[in-house]
C-alpha cells in the first residue's frame, strides 16, 4: 500500500453558492463518471434549501482540480447530457446536495425525480406578511413560504393543500397573480428576478407609486434577505491536491460517499481502469443490453461487482496453476478486484461471458424460473467462473458433461445454506474445489460434508430463506405443473400465470377444522400456484377444491398435477391434515436427497418454527 508523503494534502476554503452553481451550469465543475446517480426526492431537496436559507450546517464538499485525463468526467444531472467545456474542478463528495440546489434554484426545468418534474416557489404574500418588517425579528416565515409543485403530464402546475387545489402556476401571469416566486430566478442570471419583482409589486400597488415604494421596501426587508442568504451560503470545501495518487482518491471517495447511494468496488474499478484506457461502465452496459435482449439470466440479477469477482477467480486460479509451488491464493476479495488491470479484464471478459451463458442454461435446468425463487444470487460468482474455466480449457461438450457434479455441489450449497456465510471465502474455495472435482480430484467440501437436518423443511416459513426457495425450484425441476391445468411450469408460464408460493391446505380451512399447527405456514404446506388457481382455492377445504378441479380437468389429470407437486391427492382430498403433513415432508425430503445425497437426519415432532416470513391468508 502506497503511503503519502508529509506535504500538504489539501486546502480548506469556503465557496459561496453564487460561485458553485454557475460552474455546474457552464460545465467548469463536473463529476467523476463513476459517481452513482442523483437520487434525492423533492422533500429532501426542500429540507436542504431550508438549511441553506437559515445558514444551518449542510456538510462540506470534497473537490479536486482537473489537471489530467485520469478520470472520465460527466456533467451534473440536469445541466446537459455531455460536457460542453473542459472542466477545471471535479466534485468527489457533495454531488447529491449540489445537484439538488442546482436543479431547484438555477435551472428552469425544475427538479427531475423518477421521470417527473417538480418546481420550487416562495409564497411572497406569506413572506411579506411578517408584522415585524425584518427577518431577524420574531418567527421566521421562510420555511412556511417554501413549497414545490408537480408538473403534470399536460404541463400544468397546480398548488394543492392536501387534495384541494389552491391555484395554478403554469404561466407567468399565474405566478404573479398568486405571488409565487419561482426559485430558479434566485441567481438572476438574466435579470429576470428584478423584472418579476417589479411586475408583482406593480400588480399589488394598482399603479399607486406611493404604495409601490412601500411594497418595494417590504420586499427589501422580507424577501431579498432570504434570497441573498441563499446566494451567498458559504459551503466549506476541502480541495485535494492535484497530484493525489489515484488509489488514495478512490479510497477517500469510497469513505466519504455516504449521502447518496453507497459505492461498491465496481465503481472504484471503473475509475482505475479508465486511467488505463478501458471503459468498464460502457463495456458492462453492453453486456446488460445483450443479455436482456436475448432473455439470458432473467432468473438471475446482473451485478457488475459479481462479474468482476468471477473474473478475479479465473485469473487467480490460472496464476496458481502456473506456479503450483507458490503461496498464491485463489480469491475475489476487494483487494483482488482493485488490482485487476486492463489486460487482465480484456483477457477474461469473453471467456467469462461464455460462463455466464452456460450458467443461465444450467439454472433454468434446475427449475429456477424467476429471480423471485432464486435461492442465492451470490452463487453466480463461483458458478459462472466454474463454467468459464471448464469451457475455456475443455470445450462445450465437457462443460455439459460436468453438469451432474456441478448440480450436486449447487444443491448441497443451497440446502446447507452455505452462501449465507462469507461469500468471498466460499466462492474461492468452491470454485477451486469444484473445478478440481470435475478434473478427477476429490469431492469439494460442500458435497463431502453435506448433512441435512430434515426438520428445516417443517420449520422454515420465509421465502427469504434459501431452503424455502430451493424446494420451490426443485418442484419446478421435477415437473411441477400449473395448478390450473396449463401444463408443466416454465419461465413463460411462471410469469404469465403469476405463479407464487401459496398454501396447499388453506389456513382458513384449518381454522374451520379446529386445527392449530404452526407448520401450516412452512414450506411443507406451500407450493407454486397461479393467481387464478389460488383464488379458486380461497380458503376452501381441500376436499372441496380438489373435487372442483377434478370435475373441471378430470380426476386422473388433476391427481397428476397434485403428484407433480409432491402431494398425495387421496390424503389431501380427505382433509387429513396430520397425514398430509407427514406424507409431504417425506416426499420433499426424498426430493432433496435425490440431488444432494449425503446424510439426512430424521424428523422430530416438535420443530422450532421460524417466526418471520411472507404469508398469505387463503
Amino acid at each position: 500500500m502506497s503511503v503519502l508523503g508529509k506535504g500538504s494534502l489539501f486546502t480548506p476554503k469556503s465557496i459561496p453558492l453564487i460561485e458553485l452553481l454557475p460552474g455546474i451550469n457552464n460545465h467548469k465543475t463536473a463529476l467523476p463518471n463513476f459517481q452513482r446517480p442523483w437520487i434525492w426526492e423533492p422533500e429532501r431537496v426542500r429540507e436542504l434549501i431550508v438549511s441553506v436559507a437559515y445558514r444551518y450546517p449542510a456538510g462540506s464538499l470534497l473537490t479536486m482540480p482537473v489537471v489530467s485525463n485520469s478520470f472520465a468526467l460527466r456533467p451534473f444531472q440536469g445541466s446537459g447530457d455531455k460536457l460542453e467545456d473542459e472542466p477545471n474542478l471535479m466534485v468527489l463528495d457533495g454531488q447529491q446536495r449540489l445537484t439538488s440546489l442546482y436543479q431547484a434554484l438555477y435551472r428552469k426545468e425544475g427538479v427531475e425525480y423518477r421521470g417527473r418534474k417538480f418546481h420550487f416557489y416562495l409564497d411572497i404574500p406569506h413572506l411579506m406578511s411578517d408584522p415585524d418588517g425584518s427577518i431577524d425579528v420574531g418567527e421566521p416565515h421562510f420555511e412556511d413560504a417554501l413549497f414545490f409543485v408537480l408538473q403534470e403530464k399536460d404541463g400544468r402546475r397546480i398548488r394543492y393543500l392536501g387534495l384541494k387545489p389552491v391555484y395554478e402556476l403554469t404561466t407567468l401571469d399565474d405566478e404573479l397573480s398568486a405571488g409565487a416566486l419561482p426559485l430558479n430566478l434566485t441567481f438572476d442570471a438574466n435579470g429576470e428576478l428584478a423584472e418579476w419583482m417589479m411586475n408583482y409589486l406593480s400588480l399589488q400597488a394598482y399603479d399607486d407609486m406611493k404604495q409601490y415604494k412601500q411594497l418595494q421596501k417590504k420586499w427589501g426587508n422580507l424577501v431579498h434577505p432570504w434570497l441573498d442568504l441563499i446566494r451567498n451560503y458559504p459551503f466549506p470545501v476541502v480541495e485535494l491536491n492535484a497530484d493525489m495518487p489515484l488509489s488514495a482518491i478512490c479510497h477517500i471517495f469510497e469513505k466519504v460517499n455516504s449521502q447518496g447511494l453507497p459505492l461498491d468496488v465496481f465503481d472504484l474499478c471503473t475509475a482505475i481502469l479508465w486511467a488505463q484506457g478501458f471503459s468498464l461502465n460502457d463495456k458492462w452496459n453492453d453486456v446488460v443490453r445483450d443479455f436482456k435482449s436475448n432473455n439470458l439470466l432473467q432468473m438471475q440479477p446482473l451485478n457488475g461487482t459479481g462479474f468482476l469477482q468471477s473474473l478475479a477467480l479465473l485469473d487467480s486460479l490460472e496464476k496458481k496453476r502456473a506456479n503450483p509451488k507458490s503461496r498464491l491464493a485463489v480469491g475475489s476479495r476487494k483487494r483482488d478486484l482493485m488490482e485487476l488491470d486492463k489486460s487482465t479484464v480484456e483477457k477474461w471478459w469473453k471467456i467469462l461471458l461464455d460462463g455466464y451463458k452456460e450458467s443461465s442454461a444450467f439454472m433454468m435446468g434446475q427449475g429456477i424460473l424467476s429471480e423471485r425463487i432464486l435461492p442465492y444470487s451470490t452463487m453466480i460468482i463461483p458458478l459462472a467462473a466454474i463454467f468459464a474455466d471448464i469451457k475455456n480449457r475443455k470445450g462445450d461438450i465437457n462443460a455439459k458433461a460436468a453438469w451432474p457434479k456441478i448440480r450436486q455441489w449447487y444443491w448441497c450449497s443451497v440446502f446447507s445454506q452455505r452462501y449465507s456465510g462469507p461469500v468471498e471465502t466460499y466462492s474461492a474455495l468452491d470454485f477451486e474445489q469444484v473445478v478440481s472435482w470435475v478434473d478427477g480430484g476429490p469431492e469439494p467440501e460442500a458435497v463431502r460434508t453435506f448433512i441435512f437436518r430434515s426438520d428445516a423443511i417443517q420449520e422454515i416459513s420465509s421465502i427469504r430463506n434459501a431452503i424455502y426457495k430451493g424446494v420451490l425450484c426443485l418442484l419446478a425441476q421435477n415437473g411441477a405443473m400449473d395448478f390450473s391445468g396449463g401444463g408443466g411450469l416454465n419461465v413463460q408460464i411462471f410469469h404469465d400465470t403469476q405463479q407464487d408460493h401459496h398454501h396447499i391446505f388453506p389456513t382458513k380451512a384449518l381454522k374451520e377444522l379446529e386445527i392449530s399447527d404452526p407448520r401450516a405456514n412452512t414450506i411443507v404446506n406451500k407450493t407454486l400456484i397461479s393467481a387464478t388457481a389460488n383464488r379458486s382455492i380461497s380458503g376452501n377445504k381441500p376436499s372441496n377444491y380438489v373435487q372442483n378441479w377434478r370435475d373441471k380437468l378430470g380426476a386422473a389429470s388433476y391427481d397428476d398435477i397434485l403428484r407433480s407437486h409432491a402431494i398425495d391427492s387421496n390424503i389431501l382430498s380427505q382433509d387429513n391434515w396430520q397425514a398430509f403433513i407427514v406424507d409431504r415432508r417425506e416426499r420433499l425430503c426424498r426430493m432433496i436427497e435425490s440431488v444432494c445425497k449425503g446424510v439426512f437426519q430424521p424428523f422430530t415432532e416438535s420443530p422450532d418454527i421460524e417466526s418471520e416470513g411472507e404469508q398469505e391468508e387463503v
